[in-house]
């Protein structure tokens, strides 16, 4: 009966840890976030931060990890994460690429 309550009694405690876990990631993007703003609005600057290529980088990875893990799979390779990792850092590669021959482009 001990050992019953003991193990509930962890996995309340974990949840409890992810949750304020959770909370405390959202609770520093968006104070660090709002502080961002500030310091470009006190610059000068524009604090639109809808311009930035951070989302398309996370899709991009978010792409190529199970690009990589069905590659890995198709080719019976017993280094699936590995590959993964290594289509992700690819696209990341090809942005880079793309993105400085536009940029090349615009001047």
């Amino acid at each position: 009966m001990e050992n019953s309550f003991l193990g509930s009694t962890l996995f309340i405690f974990l949840i409890i840890l992810v949750l304020i876990t959770i909370f405390g990631i959202f609770y520093l993007y968006f104070t660090t976030r709002n502080k961002e703003r500030m310091a470009l609005i006190e610059k000068g600057m524009n604090p639109n931060l809808a311009n930035s290529d951070f989302w398309l980088i996370v899709a991009l990875i978010a792409i190529g990890i199970p690009l990589g893990l069905l590659f890995s799979d198709w080719i019976s390779s017993d280094g699936g994460p590995l590959w993964g990792f290594f289509m992700a850092g690819l696209n990341i590669v090809m942005y880079y690429f793309i993105k400085s021959r536009r940029s090349k482009r615009l001047d």
